[in-house]
């Protein structure tokens, strides 16, 4: 008989005597022989504990207060069920009741939690949630020890960030560094909230994550601003967002509201609109449709790309390349296009090879081969038959259109 028949019948003779004696939790250390990834040599044992233990044939069933630890992984829950090879080797721990892992500084939990012991796989379904720590500079026990999270030229490393996953099943396989989430997933890193259909995490040799890769539905809310795509990648590290199909971003652009020239009731303020914040600070909306679109943090814009369109108040313009770019306080301050473009405003339109226009006064500067048209409006009192036979025609409304090099007008 060998080394690890002697060990599992007295393991068994040692539960059986501790049932008899009817002692409140048993205790089980099974040999483990998987190998590591590298194929090494055996990874320690397995620690279960439990109320109760109930073996038979391939299997030891554990209830009651079950807690399973190996390796730096612990797992509780009212149920587990390990299920061993023909050499008698544990392979695979399915845990059910709403089980909770802890392995590190992660926890996952969910209503059925199994755990590929061979390859550390975990499978969580089943309203699963995960809480995983992001690249950075490990968590300090205390104050003195961030000096250790700083780096030769003094300069502190980023504190890594806790991402929590929600969805209906969450798969992690440690050997490989794979992280997949699927159904209804939603996903919390900082400031960032994304709601998709699938979620892969993509781990760096740290086994950190690094980029996040949304597909499906997938919708992106940063503060108060959003975007909605068919697929974002997101890294961790830069706060970078890649957007791509079907793209559609709504930035908020928040406007100090000036002083109401015009005085109620004995010289005070009218009431604040709804388009105002409690701050009385006005916002207004600016809407980017496109193919795809870049977003980093470090520089503050949006880079979008094919068939790009944006709205803003009574401005729409369109272009193949858009550049959105934010001043030092992070407020949206001018687009830039690219490409042969075309900016229309209320009774103007600007088409050239690049166009900007600054937010604030939506002054528009239009370069290279520029056509500007002013539609002729007719002043009060004088007769608009002939703009209203043109229409009723269907031609366009008369305009003036001026062509150059360069045109700079402000609204």
């Amino acid at each position: 008989m060998d080394t690890f028949s002697k060990s599992f019948n007295a393991i068994i003779l040692s539960v059986t005597l501790t049932v008899v004696s009817l002692c409140a939790t048993l205790a089980l250390k099974i040999p483990v022989l998987a190998q590591n990834p590298a194929g090494g040599a055996p990874q320690g044992p397995i620690d279960i504990q439990a109320d109760e233990q109930e073996f038979a044939g391939d299997q030891v069933i554990a209830k009651g207060k079950v807690r399973v630890s190996y390796k730096d992984s612990v797992v509780s829950a009212p149920m587990a069920t390990l299920m061993r090879d023909a050499g008698g080797d544990p392979q695979r721990a399915v845990f059910t009741g709403h089980p909770h892992l802890t392995q590190g500084d992660n926890k996952i939990d969910a209503e059925t939690l199994t755990f590929e012991i061979v390859n550390s796989r975990i499978v969580a379904e089943g309203k699963a949630h995960s809480e995983v720590i992001s690249g950075g500079a490990e968590p300090a026990a205390d104050k003195t020890a961030t000096a250790a999270a700083q780096n030769i030229s003094g300069d502190t490393k980023p504190a890594p960030e806790r991402i929590v996953t929600d969805a209906d099943r969450q798969e992690y396989d440690r050997a490989s560094g794979k992280f997949e989430a699927t159904g209804h997933v939603r996903v919390i890193h900082g400031n960032i909230n994304v709601h998709a259909d699938k979620l892969q995490l993509v781990y760096g040799l740290d086994n950190k994550p690094e980029t996040a890769v949304f597909t499906g539905n997938v919708a992106a809310t940063q503060d108060r601003n959003t975007t909605t795509a068919d697929a974002i990648t997101y890294s961790l590290a830069t706060k970078r967002l890649q957007a791509t199909g079907h793209v559609k971003s709504k930035v908020i652009q928040e406007k100090k509201d000036d002083k109401k020239k015009a005085a109620v009731d004995g010289g005070g303020l009218p009431p604040a609109t709804a388009a105002e914040s409690s701050s009385g600070a006005a916002e207004e909306t600016i809407t980017i449709v496109s193919d795809t679109q870049d977003y980093s943090k470090s520089t503050g814009r949006i880079s979008a790309a094919g068939n790009v369109k944006i709205f803003y108040q009574d401005t729409v313009g369109v272009g193949p390349n858009v550049v959105l770019v934010s001043n030092s306080e992070g407020k949206a301050d001018r687009v830039i296009f690219t490409g042969r473009s075309q900016i229309s405003q209320t009774g103007k339109r600007w088409i050239a090879d690049r166009i900007e226009m600054t937010i604030a006064d939506k002054k528009v500067l239009a370069q290279g081969n520029t056509k500007a048209l002013i539609l002729q409006t007719p002043r009060q009192g004088q007769p608009t038959a002939p703009a209203e036979g043109a229409r009723m025609a269907g031609r366009p409304a008369p305009a003036n259109t001026i062509s150059a090099t360069k045109v700079d007008s402000t609204r």
